[in-house]
C-alpha cells in the first residue's frame, strides 16, 4: 500500500511498515559503536531521504538513540550526542542537547554546520545580510533573522576562538 501523497502527522508520505522502520533506525544497538552503527543503517536511511521520506523534523541529521531498559519492562530511548548530518554525510558529535530553537534541536549541529561542515546545506551565513538584519530594531526582526543572527555569533565565536 502506497501513502505517496499521503502526509501522516509526522510530516512523511512512509507506509505503517515504513514508518515502523525509520523510528528503529536511530537506535543504536548494544555494543555497537556510532561508526558501525551509521554504517548498518546508511542504505536504507539514504533510500529514505533520496525518496522524500523523512519527516519534517529529520531532514537535516538523525540522531542517535540507545534504549535503555527499565525493571518494569519499560524502556525510553534518550539522544547520545552522536547524529548523522545529511549536509555533508558525516557522523558528528553534538554533544547535550542544549535548547530547542524551533526545528533546531541542538546547539552542536549548528555549531558544526557553521563550522565544519563540508556541505553546508543548513546554514546561511551572509556578513551582508548580517549587516542588514542587525540594523533593524528587535521588535521587527522575524524568526528566520533572528536564527540567522544566532548562527552568526556560533561562527563569530568558534573563528575568534
Amino acid at each position: 500500500m502506497s501513502n505517496k501523497g499521503y502526509y501522516s502527522e509526522y510530516g512523511t508520505e512512509c507506509t505503517s511498515e515504513e514508518w515502523d522502520e525509520y523510528c528503529k533506525m536511530s537506535q543504536v544497538r548494544d555494543g555497537e559503536t556510532p561508526g558501525e552503527w551509521k554504517l548498518r543503517i546508511w542504505d536504507r536511511l539514504l533510500y529514505f531521504r533520496d525518496n522524500d521520506l523523512l519527516p519534517y523534523q529529520s531532514k537535516k541529521y538523525l540522531e542517535a538513540r540507545r534504549k535503555i531498559w527499565i525493571t518494569d519492562g519499560t524502556s525510553y530511548s534518550p539522544e547520545i550526542g552522536v547524529a548523522i548530518c545529511f549536509s555533508c554525510n558525516r557522523l558528528v558529535y553534538i554533544g547535550k542537547r542544549s535548547r530547542n530553537i524551533g526545528n533546531y534541536n541542538h546547539i552542536g549541529v549548528e555549531k558544526h554546520w557553521s563550522t565544519n561542515c563540508t556541505g553546508n546545506k543548513f546554514c546561511s551565513l551572509s556578513y551582508g545580510k548580517y549587516l542588514k538584519i542587525i540594523q533593524k530594531p528587535e521588535s521587527a526582526r522575524n524568526y528566520e533573522e533572528i536564527y540567522i543572527l544566532h548562527l552568526y555569533k556560533l561562527w563569530m565565536k568558534n573563528v575568534s576562538n
